[in-house]
């Protein structure tokens, strides 16, 4: 089980016109967990008084602040509630539990970075890029926007090192040569990617038709586009560890879908896979994952998988649940 912390907000700040900054802080005021840059937590919302929405954000405050979290949360119109919540009802001072820090998006702190990160995607590279310049790192931090006003955090950025920093508004200065800024980077750069999907998908293109490209690509997802026959498979039989009970999934729907239509509550968020929030502790049986949080190496191990989209190679699969 997921370890919660209670926290409150104690400072709500508008960062943007569409972003606000939470500052978050332990309920007794003692010293939060440790966390690396990439990280993110889970804040529970009680959105309605049925269910919490779950929703994650990464940590963009100074790792050396053990007694205050900061986050960034981008109202998003055709959203869930989650963000519209955030915006609108959390108040400074207001209790919220949250999540310890998780990792998907780490960073090994290599001798050549280059991070681009595209719009509220700055998030878990402000951290990076504090980290990179502390080491004495080769860095430069690519920063794409549709407007000007959308550069949150950019003051901070630029007093680390403005020399190394790259802004873009396509609003003012028109479509990035994102093509030409990757024919600069030689075989020694690691570069980490944050923002929305399009971008990402650039950047996967690109190292997928440069055969000897050499630079090696970490990516971070907010979301994706999901194409229901993608979650699609054969059918098979997940048990659950806890309760003995055996649950067909079928073709067409995913072991989420299945357990919500017996009747049984699973923590989840995103449902396609980019957010771990549903990551679920396998015992036997051979997942197939179709997840974006995994790494090869967590895949290969078999130890969890996300059931909001993974499905099953063996006939059964037996749960954690």
């Amino acid at each position: 089980m997921q370890q919660t912390l209670q926290t409150r907000v104690l400072k709500k700040t508008r960062l943007s016109e569409r972003v606000v900054g939470l500052t978050l802080g332990l309920q007794n005021g003692g010293a939060l967990p440790v966390w690396e840059p990439g990280a993110h937590i889970e804040l529970e919302l009680a959105v309605s008084q049925t269910e919490p929405l779950y929703r994650q954000y990464s940590l963009c405050g100074q790792q050396a602040n053990t007694r205050e979290w900061q986050i960034a949360v981008l109202k998003e119109e055709a959203g869930r509630g989650g963000s519209a919540y955030i915006h609108e009802v959390l108040q400074e001072g207001d209790a919220l539990a949250v999540s310890i820090p998780k990792n998907h998006f780490p960073f090994a702190a290599n001798t050549k970075c280059f991070f681009v990160a595209g719009g509220i995607g700055i998030t878990p590279i402000v951290p990076m890029v504090q980290a990179a310049a502390a080491a004495g790192l080769d860095w430069h931090l690519l920063y794409l926007a549709r407007n000007a006003a959308d550069f949150i955090f950019l003051q901070e950025l630029q007093e680390v090192d403005g020399a190394r920093i790259t802004t873009h508004a396509s609003n003012q200065d028109g479509l990035f040569d994102l093509q030409g800024a990757l024919q600069a980077l030689d075989a020694q750069t690691v570069v980490y990617s944050c923002g929305p999907q399009p971008l990402l998908a650039a950047l996967e293109n690109y190292q997928q038709e440069q055969a000897d490209i050499g630079w090696q690509l970490v990516l971070e997802r907010f979301s994706v586009e999901t194409d229901p026959a993608m979650l699609q498979g054969k059918g098979f039989t997940v048990t659950l560890q806890k309760s003995g009970k055996s649950i067909a999934v079928a073709e067409d729907e995913t072991i989420l879908a299945a357990l919500k239509r017996e009747g049984i509550r699973v923590k989840c968020s995103c449902q396609n896979g980019t957010c771990g929030t549903c990551e679920t502790v396998v015992i036997s049986g051979l997942p197939e994952h179709r997840d974006f949080v995994l790494s090869p190496e967590e895949r290969q191990l078999n130890e969890t998988m996300m059931i909001c989209v993974s499905r099953a190679l063996s006939a059964e699969l037996v749960l954690d649940l």
